[in-house]
């Protein structure tokens, strides 16, 4: 899902390839013909980060994706890269949640998408093992490129990023504003660990939206909060 905004000085266009933002004209109240999509038939493009492992740096895959380094965002969908650092709004913040997948040994996909957060799964083992489940935290993000377009991508932040998530949050709550007033960047750091050497998020305060944007970004939240939105949880994300 993508919304791209083009300004001029006199007008703000906005078209977008969902029912997000729809003209006052049209009926939001009844989406005729859409019963039969739930969250598991919609799916949002991501803003990814490239790791050494990921398909889309290896030049022999069929994902590759031409002048992708490690530690570079993308779009999941349109393949596009962003430059480092990425700002962006908080349109929406989803409550985290827990989801159990398959071993990839095992061919990998998702065994259980509604893990409660209470649940022994997400707990680490008596040996310090990992836990069999995954906790996720999705945001629906308004990226700010140095560009006179803007995007609307879900950011989903999971095993090395939840500690990173979890420092975002606290840079909203600092705030004492809306959530969608705020501007961050987001930048790829490289850490190390038993496993080997990975790339993980480092967020930063980045100051507040222009006036103009306020009421829109707003509506966005609201709308956002209402609608299911699938965030690619059927992919092992770092």
């Amino acid at each position: 899902m993508t919304t791209r905004r083009r300004r001029t000085a006199k007008t703000t266009a906005v078209t977008t390839t969902t029912a997000l933002t729809v003209p006052t004209y049209l009926d939001t109240s009844s989406p005729i013909g859409t019963e039969h999509l739930t969250a598991d038939d919609v799916q949002m493009p991501r803003l990814s980060l490239a790791q050494a492992m990921s398909d889309q740096v290896n030049a022999t895959h069929a994902d590759h994706i031409a002048n992708l380094g490690v530690g570079d965002f993308f779009n999941s969908v349109s393949q596009q890269i962003y430059s480092a650092p990425l700002p962006f709004t908080i349109l929406c913040a989803y409550p985290p949640r827990g989801i159990e997948f398959s071993p990839m040994e095992q061919g990998g996909g998702v065994v259980d998408r509604d893990v409660p957060l209470t649940d022994p799964r997400m707990l680490f083992g008596e040996d310090g093992s990992p836990p069999i489940a995954t906790r996720f935290y999705d945001f629906v993000v308004m990226l700010h490129p140095c560009t006179p377009d803007e995007e609307m991508i879900a950011m989903s932040l999971a095993r090395s990023g939840v500690r990173a998530a979890k420092s975002l949050n606290g840079l909203v709550r600092m705030r004492g504003t809306a959530i969608y007033t705020g501007i961050y960047t987001a930048e790829s750091v490289s850490k190390t660990a038993q496993q080997g050497t990975y790339q993980t998020w480092r967020f930063r305060n980045a100051g507040f939206i222009a006036e103009r944007s306020v009421q829109q970004f707003a509506d966005l939240h609201v709308s956002l909060k209402t609608v299911p939105v699938s965030t690619g949880e059927t992919e092992h994300l770092t």
